[in-house]
């Protein structure tokens, strides 16, 4: 069929748009059951535990998330979109038709034809490291609470002149951001820093209800449209006396599921989201949710150690595109989950995914049910939720099944490598 975007088979960005949605749904739902069939149990019949994959409600106009590339020519004239595919020469793309409609309004409105900005764009297809210029720009809204988070990436604009263009624009649902890129910076759209520029210090993500002071960089599931029936589906099943919540962001599993556990435990790495995750569960009266700011790997390790692991009775793991780590899975394979009965594992890679259930149905886990949503319509990208029930740990040695050739656990190749690459919408 023809394409709904005239930028289609340019544009880095969407890769299916010449099939009808009918036809995306019907391919990866047969995608995931060919390569994941092999964990169906026996006597299970695939269609049974592989389950169709869950429709976006909306096809299109439904990312709520874009990094995107700022750019001029050698005449001046401004440009706003993606990589061209293979190349570094960026396609203008005006109105986005996966975009939230109020992405495409905002960045009309600030970067549109005639709008003043701070310092001139990058021109990505030059070579060689151009300082004092504008090169991405990264949008987070929140369709709830209507409010945005928006990361200005540079290579050396003065601060004066960015909070001089910040403060003139006076939206108070704008949250404003400045990242600085170095030369060694090439790859990223978003460096290890943020700073505040303008509006709330905290960008507020509302979600059922709940409103989340969030963090520039913290991690949100894009489809707003998809979002809540994802977590639900996650949730459901999952009722027990403790519930541990690996890698956990700033608590969407943990708040969905809090009435139905006495103790919940959020574990993820980043302290600004933990800290977010706190303040949401003592505003809601959750006493019983503790927040960790840590590796999974030092708190599984921890928890082992001091049979704390032994009073858990629930799982949740969201790890990041590269998968569990040899550590984790190591440790997950270890005795001392004695009251454990299941673990619902989130992934958004199904080679990673695929590579993890091989382990895990070895050491103690069987698959119930792998359920696929299709948060990414247009694109090739699929979210999963796996659901295991654990049956006890077996008798071999669970450190040496991660002591095999580096082929069970590839180091992630550069595009896995930071999820703030432009070339990639997921």
């Amino acid at each position: 069929m023809k394409a709904a975007c005239r930028f289609f088979g340019k544009c880095s960005g969407c890769s299916l748009q010449q099939f009808p949605y009918v036809k995306q749904l019907f391919d990866k739902t047969r995608a995931v059951r060919q390569q994941l069939g092999r964990f169906v149990p026996a006597g299970k019949n695939t269609e049974e535990i592989i389950h169709p994959i869950v429709p976006s409600p909306a096809e299109f106009g439904y990312r709520t998330s874009s990094k995107l590339c700022l750019n001029e020519d050698e005449f001046g004239r401004r440009s706003i979109g993606l990589y061209a595919r293979g190349t570094k020469k960026v396609v203008d793309i005006p109105g986005c038709p996966i975009h939230h409609p109020a992405i495409n309004k905002l960045i009309q409105k600030l970067f549109g034809p005639g709008q003043p900005v701070p310092a001139a764009f990058y021109q990505h297809s030059r070579k060689g490291f151009q300082t004092g210029r504008l090169k991405f720009l990264t949008i987070r809204y929140s369709p709830e609470a209507d409010t945005f988070g928006l990361i200005l990436s540079h290579t050396g604009v003065p601060r004066a002149d960015l909070e001089a263009w910040a403060q003139k624009l006076r939206m108070p649902q704008l949250s404003i951001y400045e990242s600085l890129l170095s030369r060694e910076d090439d790859d990223l759209v978003i460096s290890r820093t943020v700073n505040y520029l303008a509006g709330d210090p905290t960008f507020t993500y509302m979600l059922d209800g709940r409103r989340y002071p969030l963090d520039p960089m913290a991690f949100f599931q894009a489809n707003s449209s998809l979002v809540t029936t994802f977590i639900q589906h996650i949730v459901d099943g999952l009722a027990g006396e403790e519930l541990l919540d690996l890698y956990g962001g700033f608590g969407t599993y943990t708040m969905a599921a809090a009435g139905s556990f006495k103790k919940i435990q959020l574990v993820e790495a980043n302290p600004h989201a933990t800290e977010a995750a706190g303040k949401v569960a003592r505003d809601s009266g959750l006493t019983q949710v503790q927040c960790t700011a840590a590796s999974v790997e030092d708190v599984l390790k921890k928890m082992l150690k001091a049979s704390a692991s032994q009073k858990v009775t629930h799982m949740i793991v969201n790890p990041p595109r590269a998968g569990l780590s040899p550590q984790v899975l190591s440790a997950l394979s270890q005795g001392g989950w004695d009251r454990l009965q299941r673990l619902h594992y989130v992934s958004c890679n199904m080679e990673t995914l695929q590579r993890d259930l091989q382990v895990l149905t070895k050491q103690g886990f069987e698959v119930e049910s792998i359920a696929p949503f299709d948060m990414f319509p247009q694109t090739e990208h699929i979210e999963l939720v796996a659901k295991l029930r654990y049956k006890g740990a077996q008798k071999r040695n669970p450190i040496r099944a991660f002591q095999t050739p580096n082929r069970a656990y590839p180091k992630p190749n550069k595009s896995f490598r930071n999820s703030r690459k432009v070339q990639t919408r997921s």
